[in-house]
């Protein structure tokens, strides 16, 4: 049977019908991930470049497709994931790894369909579900390099038409000096992290309607270094989020689902100048979709209202408020070898410049091996409340907006798989911090105009019991405004795979390849290209116990991720799990 996603259309979708470039990150591979971060097992895909200051707990970067962080859109279980504090964006060290099931990325805009943000695409994360069945425990514990250490429980059921999950974590540890190249304020001390986590999912069905309930808390405390020593920086993070869902099937033709869901997200620098940011976001969504033959036909009203109070040393603060109303339409239709989609939606945003955007995509299935694919989108990014109310902002700051155009090649016989996507992404009015402004306009204003090219190869085979795969991305990321590189992006990019299974052993490897990347944007200052190699081995004992053993960095490269900034050195971890079935 074919796999079905759904962050491609916003509801479950044959992956065979979706004319999207997504790419699909199962269970498997997220239990193997060892003592990482959420962006690690990220980093592993096609298209995805990671830039952090430090390793895990500390301040990260997704670039998606070459886009900056805070153009990719996050969701965790249906519930946008992202704050207003600076330019937005997930604070994805903050995301716990160990109670995660399932991960989707659509790269390229999806803006018809979510609204703000998401330009260089989508990434949906859905955190462990309970299912009908006698109840059923799990656990892990591992410890590994750095006194880096993982614990996880859970208990997941179901009887009678009602489904459960309670799920804890706990990841943390001491880490390394992230920070050796510091030379205004050097700081020697260990720069280590904590993160735990409780959820609670909750499940009813009764016929032709469900209810879906969430409850998620997670508190994250990383040090770093920014005052000069003996002084210990660190940040406590505190995200709660509720969410309750009810889906109904009211005919053969018609079904709606209606979400809302409340975050709120609290953070304290506690530097030598202390600092707090708190905000809240809540959401209602309200699908509405319609099934006619080969058509399916939907009309979504969703609402999101974001309040944001800091308390900075720097900057005016803040009590702001922001609304933004959207309503999206969508067609799609499949039809022999034939797939048809077109989206359009209005986000009209309080006080700010309102967007209208679309999408339209077509797929065909030239034989039973072969789908072309084509797409085009438009998308936006509305200025954060931080951006647009801390006193920085410039008086004629406007959203950010793009066009994308996109087609590729997907070719499956067997075990065997091939794709290859070309795409450009045309950003206009990106909002840039400003540092050669005139005091006091220090300011975030729409500055830079970016166009980004590329090419994405990926492929999979089976050969003798061996699985392997791996990606191929060539990227040209300019800034118009000086025709130079962006940032921190590599114009080449390669992740290859292997692994296999030999009686009750599962062994594999991995390999990332960068090519150099600047670290200005004048160009003027780069960083050397890097290789690293990985290695894991999972062991089953029986059908409960199983040992996972990980060595990452096997050459044990000596990197920057950011300049200045120290990566980990050859690591490895083990854990044990009990999963009984």
């Amino acid at each position: 049977m074919a796999e079905t996603v759904v962050t491609a259309t916003r509801m479950p979708e044959s992956i065979s019908n979706v004319t999207a470039d997504v790419t699909v990150i199962d269970s498997a591979e997220i239990s193997r991930a060892g003592a990482v971060g959420v962006a690690d097992v990220l980093a592993r895909v096609p298209g995805v470049q990671i830039n952090r200051n430090g390793g895990p707990g500390q301040a990260t970067s997704v670039y998606l497709r070459g886009m900056n962080n805070q153009n990719t859109l996050v969701f965790v279980d249906g519930v946008r994931y992202g704050g207003q504090e600076m330019q937005g964006g997930a604070n994805w060290a903050a995301l716990p790894l160990a109670q995660i099931e399932r991960i989707e990325v659509l790269r390229g805009p999806a803006a018809a369909i979510y609204g703000s943000d998401a330009m260089g695409g989508v990434v949906q994360i859905f955190t462990r579900k309970g299912m009908d069945g006698a109840p059923l425990p799990y656990a892990e514990l591992g410890f590994g390099s750095y006194r880096s250490s993982k614990a996880a429980a859970g208990l997941t059921g179901g009887s009678n038409g009602l489904t459960y999950a309670i799920n804890l974590a706990d990841e943390r540890s001491r880490g390394w000096d992230v920070y050796p190249d510091n030379k205004y304020t050097p700081n020697p001390d260990k720069d280590g992290y904590s993160n735990s986590s409780a959820s609670v999912n909750l499940g009813y069905k009764a016929g032709n309607h469900s209810l879906d309930g969430s409850l998620r808390y997670n508190r994250l405390k990383t040090h770093y270094d920014q005052s000069a020593a003996p002084f210990d920086d660190y940040d406590t993070v505190e995200t709660t989020t509720a969410s309750l869902k009810w889906s109904a099937q009211w005919s053969d033709m018609y079904r709606s689902v209606v979400q809302v869901s409340h975050t709120d997200m609290d953070a304290d620098r506690h530097t030598d100048s202390p600092e707090s940011a708190k905000g809240k976001s809540d959401g209602l969504l309200w699908q509405n979709i319609w099934t006619l033959g080969a058509n399916r036909f939907n009309v979504d009203f969703e609402r999101n209202e974001d309040t944001l109070n800091t308390q900075y040393a720097w900057t005016q603060n803040t009590d702001s408020r922001r609304i933004q109303n959207a309503v999206a339409l969508g067609w799609s239709l499949n039809t022999g070898p034939h797939s048809f989609n077109a989206r359009v939606r209005h986000d009209d945003v309080k006080d700010q410049k309102s967007k209208t955007t679309g999408g339209l995509g077509y797929g065909l299935q030239i034989n039973d091996r072969l789908r072309w694919v084509s797409s085009a989108g438009t998308a936006f990014r509305t200025p954060t409340l931080y951006e647009r109310f801390t006193g920085q902002a410039a008086t004629d700051q406007r959203p950010e907006s793009s066009r994308n155009i996109e087609t590729g090649l997907h070719f499956e016989q067997g075990n065997n798989k091939l794709s290859a996507v070309v795409y450009q992404n045309k950003v206009r009015d990106q909002i840039t911090y400003d540092w050669t402004s005139a005091m006091p306009c220090y300011c975030y204003r729409n500055w830079e105009r970016v166009d980004i090219k590329g090419l994405t190869l990926s492929g999979s085979t089976k050969v003798a019991g061996w699985n392997f795969g791996g990606s191929l991305d060539f990227m040209q990321p300019i800034n118009r405004e000086n025709d130079k590189l962006l940032p921190y992006r590599s114009k080449r990019m390669a992740k290859l795979y292997a692994d296999t299974k030999v009686n009750a052993w599962v062994l594999g490897g991995e390999a990332q390849f960068y090519s150099q990347r600047q670290t200005d944007i004048a160009n003027t200052a780069q960083l050397p290209g890097y290789a690293l190699f990985n290695l894991y081995a999972e062991y089953a004992i029986d059908k409960q116990w199983s040992v996972l053993a990980r060595l990452n960095n096997v050459m044990d490269k000596d990197y920057q991720p950011t300049k200045g900034y120290a990566s980990a050195g050859r690591n490895v971890f083990v854990s044990v799990k009990w999963a009984p079935r």
